[in-house]
């Protein structure tokens, strides 16, 4: 969405959207980032998951977006959690409350994100509008 308003300035000569408005973009857009990428560290950490456990969260994300988009990356982060608690603790009620963690953390995250989407396009909607 970033991209589209900044393609949009250009063809606009920049009279709608100047660099504080594309700031402000920018800054909506890096906190979706963040929100996106570490809801569910976050959560699977609340969960009780090991460093390591969060780290096989995020390959386990990364592995199912590519493999069953776009609702894989919550699955696989479900899967990749709860594989490494198990391997590495051998607790599978401590690995389902990790990896349960880590799957609400990414499904608040993925709201948030939406939220955050919406809150973006208004304020373009508004810039360009002025």
């Amino acid at each position: 969405m970033f991209v589209i308003a900044l393609i949009y300035g250009f063809v606009d000569k920049f009279n709608h959207i100047g660099a504080w408005e594309l700031g402000i973009l920018a800054l909506i857009m890096l906190i979706g980032f963040m929100v996106d990428y570490f809801s569910g560290i976050v959560g699977a950490k609340y969960g009780g998951a090991a460093q390591k456990s969060m780290l096989f969260g995020i390959l386990g994300m990364i592995i199912g977006i590519m493999i069953f988009p776009p609702f894989g990356g919550l699955v696989g982060v479900f899967i990749g959690i709860l594989l490494s608690e198990i391997i590495n603790h051998g607790n599978g009620e401590r690995a389902f409350k990790a990896a349960k963690g880590g799957l609400i953390g990414s499904i608040v995250g993925t709201i948030v994100s939406l939220i955050l989407s919406v809150i973006f396009l208004f304020t373009f909607l508004g810039f360009a509008i002025k």
